[in-house]
């Protein structure tokens, strides 16, 4: 056995007794936040923002009641792109060339897609959402608030305008905890006010987002081929494509349908089909199954700087140039012409080509069109009648003008039956660039082999002699006509 001195014992013992003293204290001491005796803020700046608070949050509740979970399924054969399948990639591809004994057919896969929609009328149970959400899909199912699932089938959808509207096919589905939205008015909105988003994105049910509109009338974005936009900052992402975009009276007064990101992810800039446009497309789809556009038969180009000073338009002047009539078509019976530049329609103003179309477009066949032009430096205004927009099978034919080749760096030969059917010319007369050369004027604006000029400063032309003296007599800017496999347009050349 070990001995210890006293002196030993004695230090260990006050140690023990240090180190219990320690966790005792430790033991009976707790913390506590200071009890807050200060009174909430209430002044009347933060009693406004507590209404507005409990605002949102009152449109949101009920917004969750009509808006829908959309999961969409389409069967497809063969692989995702980028895939291998592992079969081939192991033991080749014998006999059919599907694999180990040729295998037959590529397997199908289930491909799923998700999104939203919201309730428009419940009692008929029909749900609007985005044609680009239930597009070629096999089974759609709706996942409703109050946990209801139903399969739905498609009225009617417009990939135009990207809306479609779809139905609930159980007639005697659960309502109980349901709702519906009215549509408002969307040319009532103005920049600044409040938005409310709600949809599922990234399959995130009944998410709520707040900003305020950033803009309207977003037009030529390629979102869509007609419709201007409501711009929001209103959180967006994917799966809320459907999801209704309201206002502070809980009405919807757009669509959420597409974001701009570089990510793929929420950048602060979101689009939504406005709910005026909405209604019409869907009131439409309902009751005809399809929707009948506005028809007028030109086809237009933008105005840049160029073009500007080739028509003596005033800097003043912004509009859409008219590059092609369409013979018999509305616009030819009333007297257009290619060149006039129009700068409104029924007083409303024309700054781009989409301006027009989309004013055009969502017009009803029938209705009166007023456009205000430029012609030759001069204002005036022809009216037309709007007709209903042709099937693509439909054939037409186009005011043409004329054709052929010369200086500006193009070699030119009038047009000729075979050249005409390999560039897929619509014009019967004109003049075919053949070649453009390397540097030149023509090539640094973007004239390639297979055009067709038919106009020089409005002038038909048709041979190359033709051409070369009205190049001559031109001052210091020639105004060709151009068309480009039925596509027509002008381009502006400096004569040196």
């Amino acid at each position: 056995m070990r001995l210890f001195s006293r002196s030993l014992i004695k230090q260990a013992f006050a140690l023990l007794f240090l180190t219990l003293t320690i966790a005792s204290s430790n033991k009976s001491f707790s913390y506590n936040l200071p009890s807050n005796q200060e009174k909430p803020l209430n002044d009347e700046n933060i009693q406004a923002l507590q209404k507005i608070s409990k605002g949102v949050s009152t449109v949101a509740r009920h917004a969750e009641k009509a808006v829908v979970f959309v999961s969409v399924y389409k069967t497809t054969r063969g692989l995702p792109p980028g895939m291998i399948d592992p079969f081939e990639f192991f033991f080749g591809m014998p006999g059919n060339g599907r694999g180990p004994g040729g295998r037959g057919e590529p397997r199908e896969r289930r491909e799923e897609g998700l999104g939203s929609g919201f309730i428009i009328d419940l009692n008929q149970g029909y749900v609007l959402t985005n044609n680009h959400v239930v597009q070629d899909a096999d089974v759609i199912q709706l996942k409703f608030s109050n946990g209801e699932t139903r399969e739905a089938k498609i009225v009617g959808r417009d990939p135009n305008t990207d809306v479609a509207i779809v139905q609930i096919k159980e007639k005697g589905f659960n309502k109980n905890g349901l709702s519906q939205l009215i549509l408002g008015d969307s040319d009532s909105v103005n920049v600044g006010d409040f938005a409310i988003a709600v949809g599922a994105p990234y399959g995130l049910e009944a998410s709520v987002s707040f900003g305020i509109i950033s803009a309207m009338g977003r037009g030529s974005l390629q979102i869509t081929s007609m419709g201007n936009f409501i711009q929001t900052d209103a959180a967006i992402n994917p799966g809320n494509s459907g999801g209704p975009l309201l206002n502070t009276a809980g009405q919807v007064i757009g669509m959420n349908t597409a974001i701009y990101s570089r990510s793929g992810g929420y950048n602060g800039i979101g689009f939504a089909v406005p709910s005026n446009l909405a209604r019409r497309i869907t009131e439409q789809l309902i009751n005809t199954g399809k929707v009948s556009r506005g028809y007028i038969g030109v086809q237009l180009q933008p105005i840049d700087p160029e073009l500007q000073k080739g028509l003596n338009l005033p800097k003043d002047v912004s509009g859409s140039i008219v590059a092609r009539v369409v013979e018999g078509g509305p616009a030819d019976k009333a007297g257009i012409e290619p060149g006039d530049v129009i700068t409104a329609i029924n007083k409303q103003l024309v700054k781009n080509p989409s301006d027009a179309t989309n004013s055009i477009g969502l017009m009803a066949p029938g209705s009166n069109a007023v456009f205000s032009i430029v012609r030759n430096g001069k204002n005036r205004e022809i009216a037309a009648k709007v007709a209903e927009f042709p099937n693509e099978s439909t054939p037409t034919k186009t005011k043409s003008i004329g054709k052929e080749d010369a200086p500006f760096g193009m070699m030119l030969q009038s047009l000729s039956a075979e050249a005409r059917d390999k560039y897929r010319l619509d014009s019967k007369k004109g003049l075919l660039i053949v070649e453009v050369m390397e540097g030149s004027e023509a090539e640094r604006l973007e004239l390639q082999k297979g055009d067709l000029i038919l106009t020089v400063n409005g002038k038909p032309v048709s041979d190359v002699s033709a051409f070369k003296s009205m190049v001559k007599q031109s001052g210091s800017r020639v105004l060709l006509r151009i068309e480009r496999a039925g596509q027509y347009f002008f381009v502006p050349l400096k004569n040196k």
